[in-house]
């Protein structure tokens, strides 16, 4: 007989699995500070973060004192200037999705632009979607965010199944099917999740590897909005991507969690989950009977048409 520790045990090891990057080592957490660009015209070098098997390790600073983007490398110790470092531009034939059409990083130089390498397996990439949204709320006109979906397994991959991880989660940037590696290995990723900052010029600004990165990545892009937007070289025109939700029928439910059968009532109460409500059908029938929550994403008492749930799962 199976302990139920042992399977608990076993349970851990699977989850924190779907989000390493197998036989590759870890990079580890990175400092996300980067100084303000010494010049605006920096020699382009070759290569993405690191050779292969390396990963920058931390930030330095400059001749005399003043704030360099330097960074050491963990296999060699050579000092890297981050500002001389190109970000790579995403190869062609990809599949993409929340845009009509493929993206480059050179129709985005002006704007400061957001790699999230992620994965939908892994629960730590899910963590950072909201405060990617807060992100892109704060800075809708200067930051691009372009979620690069790594698939670790085949089944991530698929395009499909990255459409309905899209809707499910709301989200309202491109996210662009890396399913063989390839913007992965351009970047020399090595975990889920990675999240890449280029400034306005097409350089690397700034790195972070897992979660925590709002406070640190906020402060920086702030930094580069002032640096870019006092030299006259920040693009502040709307971008308008086409959703993959745009054109979808409407439907009574979206993605429900939960349902709770009433049976001295004959009701069904229905977790309307990406609808923030809940619904109350007649268990017979399936006829609905009334609308519980605004449908607004909160929390507040109410009445059915006052009230508002956040994603609604447990009844």
């Amino acid at each position: 007989m199976i302990r139920p520790i042992s399977v608990l045990f076993f349970l851990i090891l699977f989850l924190l699995a779907g989000c390493s990057g197998g036989t590759a080592p870890a990079t580890r957490p990175l400092p996300t500070r980067i100084p303000l660009l010494p010049t605006l015209t920096p020699t382009p070098r070759a290569g993405a973060l690191g050779g292969a098997g390396e990963s920058l390790t931390t930030f330095g600073m400059g001749a005399g004192g003043s704030e360099r983007g330097a960074a050491v490398s963990a296999a060699s110790g050579e000092q890297v200037d981050l500002y001389a470092m190109e970000a790579p531009e995403f190869p062609p034939d990809l599949e993409w999705l929340n845009t009509e059409q493929p993206l480059s990083l050179a129709q985005l130089r002006g704007k400061i632009v957001l790699l999230d390498f992620w994965t939908y397996g892994c629960v730590n990439c899910l963590h950072n979607i909201p405060y990617l949204k807060q992100l892109e709320a704060r800075y809708p006109d200067e930051l691009v965010v372009i979620g690069v979906h790594s698939a670790k397994f085949a089944t991530e991959g698929q395009t499909e199944n990255i459409r309905q991880v899209i809707l499910r989660y709301g989200l309202e940037h491109p996210v662009v099917n890396d399913k063989d590696l390839r913007v992965w290995h351009r970047w020399n990723v090595k975990a889920w999740p990675t999240l890449v900052l280029i400034d306005p010029a097409g350089n690397l600004a700034g790195l972070h590897v897992g979660e925590n990165f709002y406070g640190p990545f906020n402060t920086l892009i702030r930094q580069l909005i002032d640096a870019f937007d006092a030299r006259g070289l920040l693009d502040r025109t709307p971008l308008r991507f086409r959703l993959e939700r745009e054109g979808l029928p409407q439907t009574i439910l979206s993605f429900p969690g939960k349902v709770l059968a009433d049976a001295r009532g004959n009701r069904l109460f229905i977790a309307d989950t990406n609808h923030n409500r809940i619904v109350i059908a007649d268990r017979q029938s399936g006829e609905v009977l009334a609308l519980a929550g605004s449908g607004a994403d909160g929390f507040a008492d109410g009445d059915y048409a006052t009230a508002a749930f956040a994603w609604p799962q447990g009844m």
